[in-house]
């Protein structure tokens, strides 16, 4: 166990002290912080706008850095005849393969919580900027109930992103568990490629998966073989519900309230869908490291 967790700190010091991680970090931010100053011309929904937007903003962000750290970890290490050294010590492959991911997830979830609570920030204070003239005028001079319903929107709107950001955890968590996996066995460029196509097919299954059972013979079969084998990353994906429904998280008992309530029960089946995807993966990870020469 304590070679696994020095693996695993290891990889997540490597991975918070690259230049490219601080230069996302900070582009992510940049980018938050600037478009909640924009006016997205959507006619009263600009808040709607910037939540689905922002959303896309932390995905990007946290999955260009995690995917990277995944796809090249055991590569870059085995190239670099880093691993000889390693595993030369009493440590097991499983070991390896396991601490590469778990430090990757830990830079992740770096990420992703600072992207986060500076996104949770930007939409309390977008609210604001999105109000109209006249309630802006009731709110400074109200007391009392105008107020306390306009900040209880804001607390509201700030909240129904946290179920967004838990899914770019999840779909970050199986990329990374896929791209560490094919790290495992290919080179750094095809591992990086490999992980990017997963993301993109990933992403249309549902369209591809008909427009292969169409094709027929052979080269269907394959092609479903292929698609299941990538992770169905669209089940990660309920941006528009979180951004275009009224969810009141602070309303107990309220129509809002029980529809959060049922997105966080869908966030908590795609965590099993996520975990055990995960856990797959890095079998297979585990089992390709093991007949990888490291001569």
């Amino acid at each position: 166990m304590g070679a696994l967790v020095g693996i695993a700190l290891n990889t997540f010091r490597e991975s918070v002290r690259q230049p490219f991680y601080y230069l996302l970090m900070t582009a992510g931010v940049a980018a938050l912080v600037i478009t909640m100053w924009l006016p997205l011309f959507t006619f009263y929904a600009n808040t709607d706008m910037y939540k689905e937007l922002g959303l896309s903003f932390v995905l990007h962000v946290v999955l260009l850095g995690g995917l990277l750290a995944a796809a090249t970890g055991v590569a870059r290490e085995v190239e670099g005849k880093t691993a000889q050294t390693v595993l030369a010590k009493p440590l097991g492959r499983w070991q390896f393969i396991v601490g590469k991911y778990l430090g990757t997830m830990g830079a992740v979830t770096v990420a992703a919580t600072v992207l986060g609570v500076v996104f949770v920030a930007c939409v309390y204070y977008r609210v604001g900027l999105d109000a109209g003239v006249l309630e802006r005028a009731l709110v400074r001079g109200g007391v009392g109930r105008q107020v306390e319903a306009f900040r209880a929107r804001q607390v509201n709107q700030s909240l129904t992103v946290l179920p967004g950001l838990v899914l770019v955890l999840l779909q970050v968590g199986v990329l990374a568990a896929l791209g560490t996996a094919l790290s495992a066995r290919f080179s750094v460029g095809a591992s990086v490629a490999l992980s990017l196509a997963a993301f993109v097919v990933g992403h249309l299954t549902v369209f591809l998966d008909g427009a292969v059972g169409m094709a027929g013979g052979v080269v269907s079969r394959l092609a479903q073989g292929l698609l299941a084998v990538v992770p169905f990353l669209e089940i990660f994906n309920i941006n528009q519900k979180l951004s275009h429904v009224m969810l009141t998280p602070l309303e107990a008992g309220s129509p809002g309230a029980a529809e959060w309530a049922a997105v966080w029960a869908y966030v908590g089946w795609a965590a099993v869908y996520a975990v055990v995807y995960a856990t797959v993966a890095i079998a297979a990870g585990v089992m390709l490291f093991r007949r990888r020469s490291l001569s």
